[in-house]
């Protein structure tokens, strides 16, 4: 799962927030590697608490979705939005974050407390692309309803989404 979410760094939603990101920290940091090193470490924090809350949901809710998960009709109504989304990945389409969301996350605070918002609102945005493997884990997690499990795997995830991110900003 950690290599997972290094591989998500490539696709099409979230290759672009490399450089606002890496922005980010040279404008806060002004030149000092002391002074990126724990606003990068936020950051990845952020995205990877931001994870691993949702795995710890999906494995709460696991029974519920386990007994929804029983129906035809669902299973099918989530292959069908794992597809929709997966054909998006190969650009037959493009999913984008409505924009009243990107004009009120758009703009990041500053500091450490900036950094870590930062990397939590980061998942939201870039949901579209890594939707299919988001949701086919969190069929997973919900399936094993363990929450320490569900939330070590989605932290891991954010922690493999979040690495790079720590080499670039330094």
């Amino acid at each position: 799962v950690f290599l997972w979410g290094i591989a998500l760094n490539a696709t099409p939603c979230v290759y672009p927030m490399i450089p606002v990101t890496v922005a980010f920290f040279s404008s806060q940091a002004a030149g000092e590697v002391k002074r990126v090193r724990p606003l990068a470490l936020l950051y990845v924090l952020g995205l990877s608490l931001h994870y691993a809350l949702l795995g710890l949901l999906a494995a709460k809710t696991g029974m519920l979705f386990g007994a929804w998960l029983q129906r035809p009709g669902v299973l099918v109504a989530i292959a069908a939005m794992i597809v929709a989304l997966s054909l998006s990945m190969f650009g037959l389409y493009e999913l984008r974050v409505p924009h009243a969301l990107t004009q009120r996350f758009g703009r990041a605070s500053s500091g450490l407390w900036g950094a870590f918002v930062m990397g939590m609102v980061v998942g939201v945005i870039a949901a579209p692309c890594v939707g299919p493997l988001v949701l086919s884990l969190l069929l997973v997690v919900s399936q094993l309803a363990h929450p320490v499990t569900g939330f070590l795997l989605f932290f891991a995830l954010g922690l493999g989404m979040g690495l790079p991110y720590v080499f670039l900003a330094l």
